[in-house]
C-alpha cells in the first residue's frame, strides 16, 4: 500500500541576488512499514524535506500526498489535523513542556485531538511502560535524563497511532549509549505498531537499520 507519493517536488530560497535549490524537482514514493533513512552533508535539504512532508513547511511547487491527504491543496485548518492525527514527530531536541510530567506531556496529543482524558491517560501509561518510563510518569523534564526526555518524545510521538513518523536527528544529542538506546527503541516500536519511518540522521549505524535508504544531493535523491 502506497502511503506516500511525491512528484516534481522543489524548494528553494532567495539568498540575496541568488536562488538557492534546496530540493530540486524529485519524485518519492514509500510502502506502508517502510523504513527510510535519509543522509547528506549538512544544508543538503534533509529536514526541509521531512518538513515539507510533516506539513511544517510548504514547497514552491510539485505534489505531495500521504495516504489520501494532497498536502498541497489543503487548508491550515485541515493540515493541523494531518499533523495531529497522521503524523508523529521526533526531534533532535525533545521539545517536552516542562510545566508538565511525563505522563502529562505524553498525553497531551490525543487530549488534544478530541480523546478523553481517561482514554489518553491509559494510552499514555501503556507507552512509558514501553519505552520503561512508567516509574517516573511524575517527573518533570529537568528531573529527567536527556535519554529519558527522549524517550518520553518517542512515547510522545507514538500516541495518537500515526500513520507516519518523521524523525529528525532522533539521537543527535544524545551519547553513544543513549543513542543506541533510542534507535533500539524507536525501531522496535516502529516494527510493533506497523508504523512507517521517515529518519534522517548523521549515524551509519542507525541509516544500515532502513530497509530502504536516500541520500540527498545539490537537491536530488541518490538512492543507496
Amino acid at each position: 500500500m502506497n502511503i506516500l507519493k511525491i512528484r516534481n517536488l522543489v524548494k528553494s530560497y532567495d539568498n540575496g541576488s541568488e536562488k538557492l535549490n534546496i530540493i530540486n524537482n524529485i519524485d518519492l514514493d514509500l510502502e506502508k512499514g517502510d523504513n527510510l533513512v535519509i543522509t547528506g552533508e549538512s544544508g543538503c535539504g534533509k529536514s526541509t524535506l521531512l518538513n515539507i512532508i510533516g506539513s511544517l513547511d510548504s514547497p514552491q511547487s510539485g505534489t505531495i500526498r500521504v495516504e489520501n491527504y494532497n498536502l498541497t491543496e489543503l487548508d491550515e485548518e485541515s493540515l493541523y489535523t494531518y499533523r495531529n492525527r497522521v503524523v508523529g514527530f521526533i526531534f533532535q531536541f525533545h521539545y517536552l513542556l516542562k510545566e508538565l510530567t511525563a505522563l502529562e506531556n505524553v498525553m497531551l496529543p490525543y487530549f488534544i485531538s478530541g480523546g478523553s482524558k481517561k482514554e489518553a491517560l491509559e494510552k499514555a501509561s501503556v507507552l512509558l511502560d514501553r519505552v520503561n518510563l512508567y516509574k517516573r510518569k511524575n517527573h518533570f523534564s529537568s528531573q529527567l535524563s536527556g535519554g529519558e526526555r527522549q524517550r518520553v518524545a518517542v512515547a510522545r510521538a507514538m500516541i495518537n497511532n500515526p500513520s507516519l513518523i518523521l524523525a529528525d536527528e532522533p539521537t543527535g544529542n544524545l551519547d553513544e549509549d543513549n543513542s543506541r538506546n533510542i534507535e533500539n527503541l524507536l525501531f522496535s516500536l516502529i516494527e510493533e505498531y506497523n508504523t512507517t519511518l521517515i529518519l534522517v540522521t548523521h549515524d551509519a549505524g542507525i541509516a544500515e537499520r532502513g530497509n530502504r535508504q536516500i541520500s540527498i544531493e545539490k537537491g536530488k535523491i541518490h538512492i543507496l
